[in-house]
C-alpha cells in the first residue's frame, strides 16, 4: 500500500444532516478510528455515522433475487433498503459535493465495510455491477498497484477468498481474521484485522485486564501493525471505560453500538 492506513483522529471539514436531509457545515474534529458497528440500525443509517464525524460504517448484505439488501437478519429485508439506495448513493453525491472526500480535508479514506450474509463468491459479482458507476470513487488495486480513492470497500463475513485475491484489478478489499496473520496477505489486499473480543479474551472490563490477556492483545495488535494493517475488536464490552482501555491500548479501530458513548469518549480525549 502506497502508505500505511493507521489512523487516530485529525482536523478535517466535516458535514451535519438535519433531520430534513439539509446539509449544515461545520469545523471539527473527524473521528478516523470510530466505527459504526450495524449502522444500518442507526435510526439514519450513514448520516448518524456521519453527524458525529466518525469514518468507518459497517453494513451487513443479503443477495436476494439478484438485489443486495441491507439487513442483519433475513426476515428484516425492506424492499427500500438496497445498499444503493442507503450508503452508495448517498456517499457518492456527498464526495461530489466536497471535493471528492466524504469530509473535506480529510487526508485518508472513509472506510465502508460489508458484512457478507450470504454466499461472499456469489455476492461478489453482483457487488462489483453494483458499484461499477462508482468505481472512480474507491480505492482500488489497478495492474497490482494500490491507488486511494474516497472510499475504501472492504468485505467481511462471507468473504469471496477464491477470486477476490486472484484480480489483478479491483475496487474491493477483504477484512482479515486473526488467524489471516503470519500468512503473508498483504495489506493492498487485506488492510483490516477484524475478530471476535470475546473468542480470545475473558475479560469483561472490570478491574484490570489479566496480564496474559494484555500481553496477548499486544501481541496481536504487534503483528497487525507489523504487516502495516489496522485491529478492530467486535463484540466488547460497550462502555465507556472498555473503549478509553482500547483507546490507551492502541487499537486502531472503535466499535460502537451507541455512537453517542462513543463520541463523548473521543472528544473527551
Amino acid at each position: 500500500m502506497v502508505r500505511r492506513l493507521l489512523l487516530l483522529s485529525g482536523i478535517a471539514f466535516f458535514i451535519f444532516v438535519s433531520s430534513k436531509g439539509q446539509d449544515v457545515a461545520k469545523d471539527g474534529v473527524v473521528y478516523y478510528n470510530a466505527f459504526s458497528h450495524n449502522d444500518y440500525w442507526r435510526a439514519r443509517p450513514l448520516w448518524d455515522a456521519l453527524s458525529y464525524r466518525f469514518n468507518c460504517v459497517e453494513a451487513d448484505l443479503w443477495l436476494i433475487d439478484g438485489e443486495l439488501f441491507v439487513a442483519h437478519d433475513r426476515q428484516d429485508i425492506k424492499p427500500e433498503r438496497t445498499f444503493d439506495r442507503m450508503y452508495l448513493k448517498p456517499l457518492s453525491d456527498l464526495i461530489m459535493k466536497n471535493g471528492g472526500k466524504v469530509y473535506p480535508n480529510s487526508d485518508r479514506p472513509f472506510f465502508l465495510m460489508v458484512d457478507c450474509k450470504t454466499n461472499g463468491e456469489a455476492m461478489y459479482p453482483v457487488l462489483k455491477k453494483l458499484i461499477d458507476p462508482y468505481k472512480n470513487l474507491f480505492c482500488s488495486v489497478d495492474d497490482g498497484v494500490y491507488k486511494e480513492g474516497a472510499i475504501l470497500l472492504f468485505l467481511s463475513g462471507d468473504r469471496p477468498f477464491d477470486t477476490l485475491p486472484a484480480e489483478k484489478n479491483r475496487h474491493v478489499f477483504l477484512d482479515g481474521r486473526v488467524s489471516d496473520l503470519s500468512k503473508c496477505i498483504p495489506q493492498y489486499l487485506m488492510p483490516v484485522i477484524s475478530d471476535n473480543y470475546a473468542v480470545h479474551f475473558s475479560w469483561k472490563g472490570e478491574g484490570v485486564m489479566p496480564d496474559e490477556e494484555l500481553q496477548k492483545m499486544r501481541n496481536v495488535l504487534s503483528l497487525t501493525h507489523q504487516e502495516g494493517k489496522l485491529l478492530r475488536w467486535w463484540g466488547a464490552p460497550e462502555t465507556a471505560s472498555f473503549k478509553r482501555f482500547l483507546i490507551e491500548e492502541g487499537i486502531d479501530l472503535i466499535g460502537a453500538d451507541d455512537l453517542e458513548l462513543l463520541y463523548q469518549v473521543l472528544s473527551a480525549e
